[in-house]
């Protein structure tokens, strides 16, 4: 495996542990303890600047045209089911903020759209990491990876680097003990 096929899938592992905050977010307010307004615009920004900024920035404006300039196409094909779905993720985020000003009727929306958002994002990923990440491997030469490599490094220190990467590990692990507390919470009030 190409060591900028490796440094995208890793990034896969840390977005897919973050649909599972997600997942157990809207769960946990589906049954009745809200989480808040700040621990879904601090959801937003893990995903606007982690999962899309860093990380889809990279496929769209360095990987993809990459794969285009080898053979694939942006117009059909994988590359394009995968700029369409990118899309698709940034209107539901869209969604999941325009729910926060709706009051309580929002939730449901946000529920729905996050629902979309983490089903369509899981899919997503397992499309990339075992249909078009390889067929990506098969068309890319040795200098096509090492210039990769040099502009995924650019790309990354353009945005912290190290220390970005870090922010948003921490992020979501505050985020998690948000969720969890809130869990704990509700288990209390059940017992009481």
């Amino acid at each position: 495996m190409r060591k900028t096929t490796q440094r995208l899938m890793d990034e896969h592992e840390r977005i897919i542990e973050f649909l599972n905050i997600l997942f157990r977010a809207v769960r946990i307010e589906r049954e009745g303890k809200i989480l808040g307004k700040e621990f879904w615009m601090d959801s937003i920004t893990f995903i606007r600047d982690f999962s899309d900024d860093y990380h889809h920035a990279k496929e769209e404006k360095i990987l993809f045209p990459a794969y285009c300039e080898r053979g694939m196409s942006d117009d059909y094909g994988p590359v394009a089911v995968m700029l369409r779905d990118h899309e698709h993720f940034r209107d539901a985020v869209g969604r999941i903020e325009d729910s926060l000003n709706r009051g309580e009727d929002g939730n449901v929306v946000r529920w729905q759209a996050c629902g979309d958002f983490i089903e369509s994002l899981r899919f997503h990923i397992h499309k990339e990491n075992n249909i078009l990440y390889p067929m990506g491997e098969d068309i890319l030469t040795e200098d096509d990876e090492k210039n990769l490599l040099e502009q995924f490094d650019l790309a990354e220190e353009k945005r912290g680097g190290v220390a970005t990467e870090e922010h948003f590990r921490k992020l979501a692990e505050s985020l998690e003990q948000r969720v969890i507390a809130a869990f704990d919470k509700q288990l209390e009030t059940e017992a009481a």
